[in-house]
């Protein structure tokens, strides 16, 4: 026999290869188990939730299914909702020429108040806003009192219907 060879022993090699398989059923059951969660989109323990990548120090801009568009202080509250502190949006001006004008949430006709609760199924996606952009300045500048916030209007009721009118068939 040789100085140089090596010898295993057979129990050894059976055991180390029963360690292996075992670590691929292993992987993949895990593997199994995650496809059938994101399958029926529940959150799993490997996907990384919103509340890790929202920006504490910054505003976001938070879009939903119905076409409007938020921006605010986000926080993530459990899986189903969201709740965006300081509000505002973005008016749509008549003149295309125009610019949009920032508005703070609260001067609508139903009179709300912070925070602005939102179900996770309305969020389309989420955005952390850099400091330097066009909206989180105007922010900063409402917030200072450098400029008035936009205010919606009252809605105005038509003089048609402003009185109640006598029917014609009576």
């Amino acid at each position: 026999m040789k100085q140089n060879a090596l010898v295993v022993q057979i129990s050894t090699l059976r055991r180390m290869f029963v360690i292996v398989l075992v670590l691929i059923a292993l992987i993949a059951v895990l593997l199994l188990v995650r496809t059938q969660f994101s399958r029926a989109g529940m959150p799993s323990l490997f996907d990384q939730g919103a509340s890790e990548v929202i920006d504490r120090n910054a505003y976001q801009a938070v879009f939903l299914t119905g076409g409007q568009v938020y921006f605010g202080r986000l926080q993530q509250q459990g899986s189903q909702y969201f709740v965006l502190y300081d509000v505002f949006y973005l008016s749509a001006p008549s003149d295309p020429i125009a610019q949009p004008q920032l508005i703070k949430r609260g001067s609508e006709i139903q009179a709300p108040v912070d925070p602005m609760i939102i179900p996770a199924s309305q969020i389309l996606y989420l955005e952390n806003l850099r400091p330097d952009g066009q909206v989180a300045t105007a922010i900063r500048r409402f917030k200072a009192g450098e400029i008035p916030a936009a205010t919606q209007p009252a809605p105005t009721v038509p003089a048609s219907t402003a009185r109640p009118s006598p029917s014609p068939t009576r």
